[in-house]
Order: structure tokens, then sequence, then C-alpha cells
């Protein structure tokens, strides 16, 4: 028998990020450009396995920029292809599939954590500091229980806003 280990309120809480190790190839978004890309790849002669096709976007997801065209490009030099506008267009889908990845990730660490945002925060005045931002005296307006993240705005009443990581808020009032 295991034994269980609980998190103290005090513990800082270590959001994940995306890695190649973590990489769901299940994903219906990341299958979705695999199979567009490997349909144009096809196209020219392609290669042999379904997992090359897989390797390069998975290469294109941990580039800096998103862009179909910085994407295409890329791969040019990495793999050796002659991109074109069908190719761009493929790629420019890329992002969504490093959001759907990401998402997917932190939705597993926020139920394997047991992480909670309780509802009653919403209007409180909160202080925030994500990446080299900080914000102050700002409200809650909403909450992303999923991806464990508030909306903040600088009005009450105010709809949208910065959405920012609950561990990274604390409560003014």
């Amino acid at each position: 028998m295991t034994e269980q280990i609980y998190m103290k309120l005090n513990d800082k809480v270590k959001r994940p990020t995306l890695s190649k190790e973590k990489i769901n190839r299940e994903n219906k978004h990341f299958k979705r450009v695999v199979d567009q890309y490997e349909r144009w790849c096809k196209d020219g002669g392609g290669y042999e396995t379904r997992e090359t096709y897989e390797d390069d976007i998975i290469k294109c997801l941990f580039e800096y920029d998103h862009d179909g065209y910085k994407l295409a490009e890329f791969l040019k030099e990495e793999v050796y292809i002659e991109p074109d506008s069908e190719l761009v267009n493929i790629l420019d889908e890329v992002i969504t599939a490093v959001h759907s990845l990401t998402n997917e990730i932190i939705g597993q660490w926020t139920k394997e954590n047991f992480l909670e945002i309780p509802s009653d925060i919403i209007g409180k005045k909160v202080n925030a500091k994500q990446n080299l931002k900080k914000y102050e005296n700002y409200y809650i307006n909403s909450i992303y229980p999923e991806t464990y993240q508030v909306t903040i705005s600088e009005k009450f009443d105010k709809k949208g806003g910065w959405v920012i990581n609950f561990e990274n808020v604390t409560f003014v009032e």
C-alpha cells in the first residue's frame, strides 16, 4: 500500500509545461495537423511511417514563432521540403495544437492535484504578477477551473481582462 501525499497550502504550485515527452499523439488537434501534413507530403513522395510526420510537427510545436510561413521555412531547412501556400495554411494550425496540448496537460495536472478555485472569489480585489508584468488592485471577474486561471480587470463590473494563473494571485482585502 502506498502512502497518500497531500499538498500543503504553503506549497508552491508548479504549473506543468508542454514538453516533447508529454505530447499526446492522440490529441485531435495534433492529429488533424499531422493528417493534413501527411497528405501534403504524399503528393511529393512522402515518408514511410506516420511517426516521421508526427516528429516533424512536434519539432514545429517547439519553435518560437508559430506563423505558418515561418514554420514552412523551418521545415524547409530541417527536413528539406519545398513548401508552398498549402503547407503554410496547414502549419498555421500548429498554434491550435499547441494550445490544445497545453490545456490537456494543465487539465490533467489540475485534476491530479485536486486544485479548485472557490466560486466566491469573483469580485475580490487582488494583486498579481505573471511573467514580467505586475497588476495591482485588480478585480477577479471570471474563473477558468479547468486551467486553474482567473480573469482580472481594473474595474469591478468589467467583463474580460487579463487571464492570470491563479497561483500568481494574492488577495488585497
